[in-house]
């Protein structure tokens, strides 16, 4: 297939196209370790279902074992369950008031004011982030630190993961998921106008007339808003290419063998897109999860955002109520609009592969506060 790393588009796209509809899976040496992917659902199930004997996650998580199972379960039981992500309420709270704050200064000058939405969603994801990490001992020196750093991070591993390819050139990085998420939202939202109506005139009815310490209680009521997100996901899902699994001995996949040792990659996206398994699969719909049992939990396999089983995002929760709360308030404050007379469809929707499945070029809008009364 040649080297991804020369490749004009991304690296799930251009791994969805060198499969066949009949062999939906290709085999591969694009380093020093070779590898196999499948964009097929059966291929996912099998992997599935084979998981605990042969297959490993490798880089950025340890290999499968005691310290895995340790670090595992410290993750799920001090630092992403669910208590902790209640616990974390007034920080969600806080730090998405101070994104509407910024906001509203930005755009508090005469005639309409192009906004980096792209720029104030990382800076709020990681403020929280954080504040989640560290607590509030971390000071605000050490926070401006710790998000020049993460700017850092994003910015230098935006583009193929070269530490899956060369194990020596292994390269470390943050996360971006909450921040690109929203903006995908946010854009869908822009280039679907009767979407953006639809979720914007929920989110009014349900925040109407409470305080905004209470906006988080309401999230159960916006139906609509929660399949934007869903549908977003759905088209951009954090991780396109699965955390490879590594081959503990050599198994069949489909037609394929997959020898001991090689790195089997899924290809979410691709998945995520197929006619096979969605109608209307490259169109954005968010009506399409209205009767669907398709969730964030990694037992559908045509719809993995957050991949499946022991290796999937620990921390999907504390992710998903974070980006709900954003979403929800930067529709409720503000109405929005594309700069310089743009149409929605030629909002551009490239996408840059490295932490998390970005924006190639961060989103700009004009922001026109909303006749709420906020207390700010």
């Amino acid at each position: 297939m040649g080297s991804p790393l020369r490749r004009k588009h991304p690296p799930h796209a251009h791994l969805a196209a060198s499969g066949r509809p009949s062999r939906p899976g290709l085999e591969a040496r694009p380093g020093d370790v070779p590898a196999a992917g499948t964009a097929s659902r059966r291929g996912r199930a099998f992997s599935a279902g084979r998981s605990s004997s042969t297959a490993t996650s490798t880089s950025p998580s340890p290999p499968y074992g005691a310290y895995w199972r340790a670090l595992r379960k410290l993750c799920a039981l001090e630092l992403l369950c669910g208590f902790k992500v209640r616990q974390l309420a007034p920080t969600r709270d806080r730090e998405t008031m101070s994104l509407v704050r910024e906001v509203v200064r930005r755009c508090s000058g005469e005639g309409p004011v192009v906004v980096n939405l792209g720029e104030l969603l990382v800076s709020c994801a990681s403020s929280i982030t954080g504040l989640a990490a560290f607590g509030d001992r971390c000071s605000g020196d050490l926070m401006e630190q710790f998000l020049s750093a993460i700017s850092v991070v994003i910015f230098n591993i935006s583009g193929f993961c070269v530490s899956d390819l060369f194990p020596s050139l292994w390269i470390s990085g943050g996360t971006g998921t909450v921040s690109s998420t929203a903006e995908w939202v946010m854009a869908e939202l822009m280039k679907n106008p009767d979407a953006m109506v639809k979720a914007q005139n929920e989110v009014r009815r349900a925040f109407k007339n409470i305080g905004p310490h209470d906006h988080e209680s309401q999230m159960e009521e916006l139906y609509y808003t929660r399949m934007v997100i869903k549908e977003t996901l759905r088209l951009h899902p954090p991780l396109p290419l699965l955390l490879p699994r590594v081959c503990r001995e050599t198994c069949n996949v489909g037609p394929f063998e997959v020898a001991k040792g090689s790195r089997v990659i899924i290809n979410s996206w691709a998945i995520a897109r197929s006619p096979e398994h969605w109608d209307d699969a490259e169109k954005f719909k968010p009506e399409r999860f209205e009767n669907s049992m398709a969730d964030f939990k990694g037992t559908h396999f045509e719809y993995l955002p957050f991949g499946y089983g022991r290796r999937m995002c620990p921390g999907s929760g504390f992710g998903i109520s974070v980006l709900e709360l954003m979403v929800a308030r930067l529709l409720y404050y503000f109405d929005w609009s594309l700069p310089d007379g743009m149409r929605p469809e030629e909002l551009d929707m490239d996408m840059t592969v490295g932490a998390s499945a970005k924006r190639t070029n961060q989103l700009h809008l004009v922001a026109s506060p909303y006749e709420v009364l906020m207390d700010l």
